[in-house]
């Protein structure tokens, strides 16, 4: 090869390991799931748990701006098979909002699996509203063969849309995106 075509393979390289370690850079710590718990609650399997590392300084600022946020949630369960795939019992889909009230200075939460509306003064409560999950109801117990089942969870942000003169000038919105993992976690029912 001739020069001029290693230093473009170089560069070329170079951009593309640069690009691909970018978003990395940009989130930081990583959100994820923790905390999981499963349960019977009123004749129901419900689960809580809480999203870690979902807040940046970034998108605290744009919340405390008057950017609405939402958080998605996701939830499924499958009957655990050994032969043939497995049998999904339930799948569910919900949402954590969060705005702030310039004029009254306080935050507004929905909570859409519990169809509840919260108001606070401190972002910090708000924030635990947000990334917490409490005895969310998956599916009716009665409904449970006994065996083998797997739950997973997942948490990602809702990708903020702006007017499109904003986008420009607010383009580092889209650094504060996350979307954590499925968490699995295998559980048994008993006859």
């Amino acid at each position: 090869m001739d020069m001029p075509t290693k230093i473009l393979w170089g560069g070329f390289l170079f951009i593309l390991f640069a690009s691909a370690s970018l978003p990395s850079l940009a989130k930081g710590e990583e959100a994820l799931i923790e905390d999981l718990c499963i349960e019977r609650e009123k004749g129901a399997l419900a689960i809580s748990f809480s999203v870690r590392n979902c807040f940046n300084k970034k998108m605290e600022e744009a919340i405390r701006a008057g950017v609405p946020t939402t958080f998605n949630f996701f939830v499924k369960l499958y009957k655990k098979r050994s032969i043939i795939w497995d049998k999904k019992i339930a799948s569910h889909q919900f949402q954590h909002n969060i705005a702030y009230d310039n004029l009254k200075k306080d935050y507004h939460i929905w909570l859409t699996e519990k169809g509840k509306e919260i108001k606070v003064k401190d972002l910090e409560e708000a924030k635990g509203y947000m990334a917490r999950v409490e005895k969310f109801r998956v599916v009716m117990a009665k409904d449970l063969e006994a065996g083998e089942y797997e739950l997973s969870v997942k948490a990602e942000l809702d990708p903020v849309k702006l007017p499109l003169r904003l986008e420009c000038i607010l383009f580092f919105v889209s650094l504060w995106n996350f979307e954590t993992d499925w968490y699995r976690q295998t559980f048994r029912v008993e006859p």
